[in-house]
């Protein structure tokens, strides 16, 4: 088993500021629009369980009634779509000891952190691998033999119908990304507009997310996969926001701390308000 030690920690003679530690990669889908979240999953299930995502159907349109004659009730109506619930965690043991050596800072704080973003990476690393999951619900509009263009990223809104007003994030590799700065338009002019105090970076009016943690496709050529995708058209489904547990081993004089969380990544078949899939993959050079 592994457990943190004196050697471990770094012990600095100077040092007054303990740095964390960076992860790689930026979360890309979760905590968008694109993602419904809901922290109600029942606490009594566990992974590989089997559960139902489910959403609300449209009532249709208005009818239209003569003077005099009355409305004709309809039923609001509720779909289902089955999803498989996952456990992720992680466990860390550190010594009394190891903690007494670093009073610079405060190894259980700094672990808590990582424990907790860490377990906010993996929802967003399964819902990345659900929107980019081939089967209903995706459609892929393969444009490898280039990079990315004017014309392809207009292929895959295209592939929405009506819906593509409704994109509400565009997941791009960061190889993509110096692709899509050097588009142009007829005139020469870049599509391409840099992110405004804080916000995204947006091509065509659409908000980019950008993240090397979207699909690569390895081979000769390298290809990458730009996921488009639609507003609500993903769910994370979890047990509460992931909390911390601790316990002592006396032996030892060490605690472990431990995160479990269960969660569904779930991708819709369509959108409630669209008869169209949520996600379009768009594939180029």
């Amino acid at each position: 088993m592994a457990v943190t030690t004196r050697s471990d920690l770094i012990i600095p003679e100077i040092l007054v500021d303990a740095v964390q530690a960076a992860w790689p990669n930026r979360v890309a889908l979760e905590g968008t629009p694109a993602v419904v979240e809901s922290p109600t999953l029942p606490g009594g299930v566990r992974g590989g369980d089997t559960v139902k995502v489910p959403y609300f159907n449209v009532i249709g349109e208005f009818d239209i009634v003569p003077e005099g004659q009355a409305l004709t009730p309809v039923r609001i109506t509720m779909t289902s779509e089955t999803a498989t619930v996952q456990r992720a965690g992680k466990a860390v043991e550190m010594t009394t000891w190891a903690q007494l050596s670093a009073q610079y800072a405060d190894p259980y704080a700094e672990l808590a952190r990582q424990l907790v973003e860490g377990a906010i990476r993996k929802f967003d690393a399964a819902l990345i691998e659900a929107a980019n999951a081939t089967g209903s619900g995706q459609t892929t509009v393969n444009r490898d033999t280039a990079t990315i263009t004017y014309d392809a990223i207009v292929d895959a809104l295209n592939a929405f119908g009506d819906a593509q007003v409704d994109v509400a994030a565009v997941v791009v590799h960061s190889k993509v990304l110096g692709d899509l700065r050097k588009v142009k338009d007829s005139n020469g002019l870049p599509l391409f507009t840099d992110a405004q105090q804080g916000g995204l970076p947006r091509v065509l009016g659409l908000p980019l997310i950008v993240s090397d943690r979207a699909p690569v496709i390895t081979g000769t050529p390298t290809k990458y996969v730009s996921l488009f995708v639609l507003r609500g058209g993903l769910a994370l489904w979890y047990n509460g926001e992931p909390k911390i547990e601790t316990d002592r081993d006396i032996l030892a004089d060490s605690t472990v701390m431990a995160v479990n969380t269960y969660f569904v990544a779930h991708r819709y078949k369509r959108p409630p308000l669209y008869d169209k899939p949520p996600v379009v993959r768009l594939i180029t050079q």
